[in-house]
């Protein structure tokens, strides 16, 4: 159910004090940390405690500092891309290696080769399977619930089979919802960044 409630909950805007604590961050302690030449353990731990910064890699904000640091939002638009909390819907990973974003369609991989489909399982976080897991399951008793009314003719099955499909769609539309916020996004930096994100070849990766 934690995981449930992560990937139904509100994660895309920052509140007020969320965003005080970010820019206190980028601004202040960044240079605070710098200033005493403060190793990565010292950094990263710093960094646990800025709300949303917090899942991205140290690599990454060095990265916007050098190149994006008048954009904020861009951090926060690249959060979301990179699906957080739901990782099997994604469209950007962050290589820390040769420091690039690259674009990543997880419809592409999709009906593939089995070396592919390990691949996308291997990216997708447990939240996301956890809530197809939720959704198979649903489907499963939504048609034992319609054999059992079918079988006994009793209203009470009729009844649970139709709040069973209420179930199925709710979970459906959650997931599409989630996903079409992740591909705005992740439009929205293409279209102001051209050059950020790189088309990835899962094949050599």
């Amino acid at each position: 159910m934690s995981y449930f409630h992560e990937f139904v909950s509100q994660q895309f805007i920052p509140s007020e004090d969320d965003m005080k604590k970010i820019a206190e961050y980028l601004v202040t302690t960044r240079k605070e940390l710098n200033d005493k030449n403060a190793d990565p353990t010292e950094r990263k731990a710093v960094l646990m405690s800025v709300p949303y910064l917090k899942y991205l890699d140290l690599s990454q904000i060095d990265f916007w500092e050098e190149n994006y640091s008048d954009d904020i939002e861009l951090l926060l638009d690249l959060y979301v891309a990179q699906g957080v909390h739901h990782k099997g819907l994604r469209r950007v990973i962050w290589n820390k290696n040769d420091l690039n974003y690259y674009y990543y369609d997880p419809s592409s991989v999709k009906n593939k080769s089995k070396k592919k489909k390990l691949r996308l399982k291997r990216l997708m976080s447990s939240t996301a399977r956890s809530i197809i897991f939720i959704l198979i399951l649903a489907i499963y008793i939504s048609v034992m619930l319609w054999i059992l009314s079918l079988s006994f003719g009793s209203a009470i099955f009729y009844y649970a089979f139709g709040i069973m499909i209420g179930i199925n769609l709710i979970i459906f539309s959650l997931i599409l919802y989630r996903n079409r916020i992740v591909i705005d996004t992740t439009e929205k930096i293409i279209n102001q960044y051209p050059d950020l994100i790189k088309g990835l070849d899962l094949e050599q990766k």
